[in-house]
């Protein structure tokens, strides 16, 4: 890890910024959590071997932007952090949907498709109890909340589904890093509007600082992969 410097620097921020949270220091949070996305995406650019995938930039941009508003006032901008949030997720799931068109399916044994069917029972189970909670605590901006749950449990499906068919690093980058943004997003809520314990404060920035590391590595592996797969094709052609 000595050997990148950006790496050891988001491992650092993190750090630092969990022990801000910990300790409930709101200026050693000023100062910690701005770093967190810059010094992964500077990571990304060190070890990219290939032109920027502006996608991922612009995914990161949107967190980026959200983490900022969130530091400055999370009640009066909830709506636009909803909003850039939900955007950066359909981004994402854009990305995870064009993967899922390309991955060829194959026979899945029962103990696979068991396991599918529970994870999206448990998702949509957690998602519509999270939604009465929501609506019961805020009338105001309900259509954008369910939006943004229907996209989070279409993430969750199409991740668990990409590893599925076809178990490599890279999906299982993806599935980190779809598991890392619903858990970061219902423990979030469930500290806002429900629940007023702080390990699921912990739990929420915890999960959020991990899926930026989670998705860059799915970034790079993916683009890995597709580079390999286009020189075995050329070798053979």
């Amino acid at each position: 890890m000595m050997n990148k410097p950006a790496l050891l620097l988001y491992f650092i921020a993190s750090a630092v910024f969990m022990l801000s949270v910990i300790l409930n220091n709101t200026e050693l949070m000023l100062i910690s959590k701005p770093v967190i996305v810059p010094a992964i995406v500077f990571y990304y650019l060190q070890e990219k071997k290939m032109i920027v995938n502006w996608v991922y930039m612009a995914i990161v941009s949107l967190f980026f932007a959200c983490d900022m508003i969130t530091l400055i006032d999370p009640d009066s901008f909830f709506p636009l952090i909803i909003s850039l949030f939900l955007l950066g997720y359909l981004i994402y799931f854009k990305g995870i949907f064009d993967d899922f068109i390309r991955i060829r399916y194959h026979f899945v044994n029962r103990t696979h498709l068991l396991v599918l069917l529970i994870c999206i029972f448990l998702l949509v189970f957690l998602q519509v109890s999270l939604m009465d909670i929501v609506m019961a605590s805020r009338t105001e901006y309900v259509w954008l909340l369910v939006i943004y749950g229907v996209v989070l449990v279409l993430i969750g499906f199409i991740s668990s589904w990409n590893y599925i068919m076809l178990p490599s690093r890279y999906t299982t980058f993806m599935l980190l890093a779809s598991l890392s943004f619903i858990i970061s997003d219902v423990f979030y809520v469930l500290k806002k509007d429900y629940f007023e314990i702080e390990i699921l404060e912990y739990v929420n920035n915890l999960a959020q600082v991990l899926s930026y590391y989670y998705l860059t590595k799915y970034f790079l592996t993916k683009k890995s992969r597709q580079r390999n797969r286009n020189n075995s094709y050329i070798k053979n052609t």
